[in-house]
């Protein structure tokens, strides 16, 4: 699962220091649809680049709202 998330993360330009909270929004999303979660991964990285945009975008806003909250 993690290369899997690294392909994505490298896909959309996401850095390292943000990358961290995937697991969770990819988590979340799926359970969300009733998707597996390598499935729902696949999907955003490689079918429907909307999905994969706005995973990336909530990635990164809630990235810097944790970090915020040190």
């Amino acid at each position: 699962m993690s290369q899997e998330l690294a392909t994505f993360a490298a896909r959309f330009n996401i850095v390292a220091a943000d990358a961290y909270v995937l697991p969770a929004l990819f988590e979340r999303a799926a359970q969300m649809v009733g998707m597996p979660i390598r499935a729902m991964v696949a999907e955003a990285t490689y079918r429907n680049n909307a999905l994969g945009e706005y995973i990336a975008t909530a990635a990164r806003k809630v990235a810097a709202e944790d970090k915020g909250a040190l």
